[in-house]
């Protein structure tokens, strides 16, 4: 799989990014820490409200029954 450039990332994965740079450096203070991971929840928790709608859009540009198919036993629709 090949890696996203920079401007291609979510706000999560963005977030996710520095978190691990974050943690990967000894002198790294807790309260950064705590912001990151506070950063990160809210990312993912925007993420989950937004998901409902952008499965609907996903199911309505879908023009097939395989396609539905596919993306219904891949978990990307209800």
């Amino acid at each position: 799989m090949k890696a996203k450039a920079p401007d291609e990332l979510t706000e999560g994965e963005k977030i996710a990014e520095e978190f691990i740079d974050l943690l990967e450096n000894e002198n790294a203070k807790e309260e950064e820490i705590r912001r990151k991971i506070d950063a990160l929840q809210r990312a993912r928790e925007k993420a989950r409200k937004q998901l409902p709608e952008a499965r609907k859009e996903l199911a309505a540009v879908l023009t097939s029954p395989r396609q539905e198919a596919v993306f219904l036993l891949m978990g990307y629709i209800d």
